[in-house]
């Protein structure tokens, strides 16, 4: 820095004003963010609220996946495109739930009410259609007098079949609606809340083989008998 000229008469130098150093902002640790900014990987809270919302109306398809499980990228996302449109029931086909011993299906699938439905319906349906009282064998229905009542139990059969088959890929959509707003109420980290879904959904091997084998214990001995 030059020296201004002295002024004459005067062997003093002037005073200069010392420097001010530039203002440095306040360190951040690493760790922490400052107020009022969100970090990096966390959306807002009014996005995590409307998310969330969005989530209560209608689950994203990660959500499914945990918990219909494996088949649902390769098989129920094609058969449940209609719900995600509108949630009312529109009739589908679902093939395993029709053929595979009607009220197996939903069993399997952890949908007890409809399978304890399914279940019921086609014994109380003969009985009332047809006011027999006590459970008739094979060899009674293959009597002459009792032809009819063939005919009556393999159109009720045939029509649980169709119902079984139509209302079951809705039925299970409406269950995994219903389990994923329980589990986005609860407000609990993604992975958890995954874990949650697969734990509530996906199968039920254990009852549904007991099922299987006890059904045709049952039809052996009806037969037989």
């Amino acid at each position: 820095m030059t020296m201004p000229p002295l002024p004459s008469g005067s062997d003093t130098p002037p005073e200069v004003p010392p420097e001010v150093p530039p203002a440095v902002p306040p360190e951040v640790p690493p760790n922490e963010v400052p107020p009022n900014e969100v970090p990096p990987n966390e959306l807002p809270r009014w996005a995590q609220k409307q998310n969330r919302q969005r989530s209560l109306e209608q689950p994203s398809d990660a959500e499914m996946e945990a918990f219909i499980g494996p088949k649902w990228d390769k098989v129920y996302r094609r058969k449940m495109t209609p719900f995600f449109e509108d949630a009312s029931f529109v009739p589908t086909w679902n093939w395993s739930a029709a053929i595979a011993f009607p009220p197996a299906w939903f069993l399997y699938r952890k949908l007890y009410l409809p399978f304890a439905f399914f279940f019921l319906m086609p014994g109380l349906a003969f009985r009332m259609l047809t006011g027999t009282e006590k459970p008739l064998t094979m060899a009674d229905m293959q009597l002459p007098e009792n032809e009819w009542l063939l005919v009556m139990n393999a159109a009720i059969f045939v029509s649980t079949m169709l119902a079984s088959g139509g209302t079951a890929n809705w039925l299970l959509y409406r269950r995994a609606r219903a389990a994923n707003q329980l589990v986005v109420q609860q407000q609990l980290p993604p992975a958890e809340s995954a874990l949650l879904l697969r734990r509530v959904g996906g199968v039920n091997k254990l009852a549904t083989s007991l099922f299987v084998a006890l059904s045709m214990m049952l039809a052996v001995a009806t037969i037989g008998g």
